[in-house]
């Protein structure tokens, strides 16, 4: 049914393009993203908004020291990070900029030059074949796959646009024959396996070429954006831009391949959607799916941490964060939208430039009337798939500000093919710092050293296997048997998201497809004290049930320098070994190893001026493993952090309960030291089976707490009752915390 109704909605929107293409005025230019209108209104009051008119001006910079090194438009020869590669990116931006400047300044050398440069591309791109380098399963031919190819067209189609104007008919003419019409028929109807695909490729591309539609006024051009093409297969799903919307991202507005990825997708998405609101107004595609970019912009933002940086999950490269060009789109268009949200304001501030075009007007307006309200960061859980039915992407935070401690479980789907298979992985942030990391991808982008910028085959063999992740390791193989197939089958499941209490915050999810025959139930929660504790503590309730005896390790990758530890143990101080031989652990180097003692073990690390404590409840032979990343790496291209680890083995059904805390300060300039101890004392499980989970923690002060979790029923509005050491427990609800 909800296929039908999207295939309808699809009918209704061609009929409209249909109905207005016959009333398309090919003089008016420009009318992609930036408008003719908007044009006016920023001429009026650029000189008066700072903001603004700081964008123009550092626009303006850019543009003209990269004018100066004349019209070059190389044959392609190299792969991306290459000189070729580079200088076609920055003929896109360079043209894209120049035009913008044309419309808002006048100054006719920017639109000369943006005209010069479409006139070599025409005459060169109707003698490229495919690109020489061979590394793409979709080879591009101004770049070495088409991906690049669609962001080329994406940025020219909107320098056409704002310079069409100024063009003979004869140059009109040569320019979209031999450059814009063929380069869009390369990215559709030559290649409908890329184009069609329900993937961010795909967005890039569909967007590309409708944008190129509105740009030409070309009817064929937008109803393939719409509908994708007829000559290639066809997910089962359909194909498009309406198919993109409604698949990739969940009703939350989170993009299924993880926040890094959804910062790269939102631009296409946004750009074309805006094209469309811009030219067919009455299709009101900011509304389609109850507003479902407008969502995802606010997700995007959401999925960082107070630093601004994406939460690296899947194949992330770290630091990208909402300065990115993105975002910045994203910050605007949104704002531009709707005006209440004036807590994206701060967040525009501080990316220091806005959007030359209507939105980004609004922007610069809002601010230099002194609009602003700070941005807060919530807690809250991000479902995942086409209904929200995949799993979810859980964040839990202390507050709503830049003060705040960060907490993340990823139990969502695999994340296609950029997924890596760390189901109920978690990180940990304090503040703008990463204490308890996710390594991300292993890839140097645009780095030409580094396999030309691609990934790298150790995030194949290391940054997607799931030791590389804060989550659980059966018998040293990793999830899903390391299969994205078998992976994307399934996901896990959410048990419990709750972070309406001021004490306590929980998230708690299920995974019972990661390992054959195992099923495993992780819980965190983030619980304040303040009359034991002055940050939270981190609870971290890890369970496993299986008929079979195995091997359990759980690694948490500390971000910082090791302390101290309760744990004796054996360091390696002259000769390192691989933990293993494959599934990530060839590249682990083994540091240290001891035997942990029956009850509360510790490991203490340093990470910037502050300490933090893990604890956690050891059973006998019990284990703590010591290793850091960097074995069998003959590139050197691995960062060497390091990574704690314990380890549980012949075991079936079992807990691993820990706590992590942010505890102390080391002050470097009076060399004083504060709070160099935690306050857990002693973690005890009272109760662990099919139906409950209880664990008791005791403080340094002696006092304590009790955490129960219901495992068999997650329905909000049931009551328990249980009796464990001779003490009634009694609650609504799948958990409570007693005092």
């Amino acid at each position: 049914m909800k296929l039908i109704i999207k295939n309808i909605w699809i009918v209704v929107l061609l009929v409209v393009l249909g109905a207005c293409s016959k009333q398309s005025d090919n003089t008016h230019y420009p009318k992609v993203i930036l408008t003719g209108e908007a044009v006016k209104a920023i001429k009026a009051v650029k000189d008066h908004l700072p903001l603004l008119k700081h964008s123009i001006e550092s626009l303006e910079k850019k543009v003209e020291l990269d004018m100066l090194n004349g019209i070059n438009v190389p044959v392609p020869v190299d792969p991306a990070g290459g000189y070729t590669h580079n200088r076609h990116k920055q003929n896109y931006i360079t043209m894209y900029g120049a035009g913008v400047l044309w419309q808002v300044t006048g100054k006719a050398n920017y639109a000369n030059y943006v005209r010069d440069m479409l006139l070599e591309y025409a005459t060169l791109y109707p003698t490229l074949g495919e690109h020489p380098v061979k590394a793409s399963y979709a080879l591009g031919r101004l770049f070495w796959q088409q991906l690049n190819e669609a962001v080329w067209l994406v940025y020219v189609s909107q320098a056409y646009d704002c310079i069409a104007g100024i063009l003979t008919t004869e140059q009109q003419e040569l320019i979209e024959k031999n450059l814009l019409l063929p380069y869009a028929d390369f990215l559709s109807v030559e290649n409908p396996k890329v184009f069609n695909r329900v993937h961010n490729h795909g967005v890039w591309a569909a967007s590309a070429v409708g944008m190129t539609g509105f740009a030409l006024d070309n009817e064929e051009l937008v109803k393939r954006a719409f509908s994708g093409v007829e000559t290639g297969p066809k997910p089962e799903v359909g194909s498009g831009f309406l198919v993109q919307l409604e698949q990739l991202f969940s009703p939350d507005g989170y993009y299924t391949e993880g926040p890094y990825y959804q910062r790269y997708a939102m631009l296409p998405y946004l750009l074309f959607a805006q094209a469309i609101d811009n030219n067919r107004p009455e299709m009101k595609i900011f509304e389609y799916r109850d507003g479902v970019l407008k969502k995802a912009a606010i997700t995007t933002l959401q999925l960082t941490n107070t630093n601004g940086q994406f939460f690296p999950i899947n194949d992330a490269l770290k630091s990208m964060s909402y300065m990115s060009t993105s975002l910045i789109h994203a910050v605007d268009f949104v704002y531009g939208l709707d005006e209440s949200q004036k807590e994206l304001l701060s967040i525009a501030q501080e990316q220091g430039e806005v959007i030359i075009c209507q939105a980004g007007l609004k922007v610069a307006r809002a601010i230099a009337n002194g609009e602003t309200k700070p941005f807060k960061w919530e807690s809250k859980e991000f479902r995942d798939g086409p209904n929200g039915e995949q799993g979810a992407f859980g964040v839990l935070r202390s507050n709503t500000g830049k003060e705040s401690q960060t907490v993340t479980m990823k139990y969502a789907s695999q994340g296609m093919g950029h997924g890596h298979f760390d189901r109920l992985t978690i990180s940990l942030y304090d503040r703008d710092e990463e204490i308890l990391q996710d390594y991300g991808a292993a890839r140097y982008v645009n780095v030409e050293y580094k396999h030309g910028g691609r990934y790298l085959p150790e995030n194949k063999t290391w940054a997607c296997q799931t030791i590389a992740h804060n989550t659980l390791v059966v018998d040293k193989d990793s999830q899903s048997e390391g299969n994205v197939k078998i992976a994307s089958k399934h996901h896990s499941d959410p048990w419990v998201f709750d972070a309406t209490a001021t004490d306590i915050q929980v998230m708690s999810a299920k995974e019972n497809k990661a390992y054959e025959g195992v099923r495993m139930h992780r819980t965190i929660a983030m619980i304040n004290l303040p009359e034991v504790a002055k940050e939270s503590i981190i609870l971290d309730l890890y369970r496993v049930v299986s008929d079979k005896a195995h091997k359990y390790q759980l690694p948490y990758y500390y971000m910082g320098q090791m302390m101290d530890t309760n744990v004796d143990y054996q360091p390696e101080t002259t000769m390192l070994k691989a933990m293993g031989t494959n599934d990530g652990y060839q590249h682990l180097w083994q540091t240290g190893e001891g035997k942990m003692a029956a009850g509360t073990n510790r490991f203490v690390w340093l990470k910037g001026d502050n300490f933090y404590t893990l604890s956690t409840q050891a059973e006998n032979n019990d284990k703590m493993v010591m290793a850091r990343i960097g074995a069998g790496d003959p590139e050197f291209s691995l960062r060497n952090e390091p990574m704690v680890m314990l380890q549980r083995e012949n075991s079936t059904n079992t807990l691993f309960a820990s706590t992590i805390e942010v505890h102390g300060v080391k002050h470097p300039v009076t060399e004083l030291v504060e709070g160099l101890k935690g306050v857990v004392k002693e973690i005890n499980t009272l109760r662990n089976d099919d139906e409950y989970t209880v664990v008791k923690i005791v403080f340094t002060n002696d006092s304590h707490l009790v955490f129960a979790m219901c495992n068999n029923k997650n329905d909000a509005s049931l009551s328990h009752s249980i009796k464990v050491d001779a003490k009634d427990y009694n609650w609504t609800g799948v958990y409570q915390l007693f005092k």
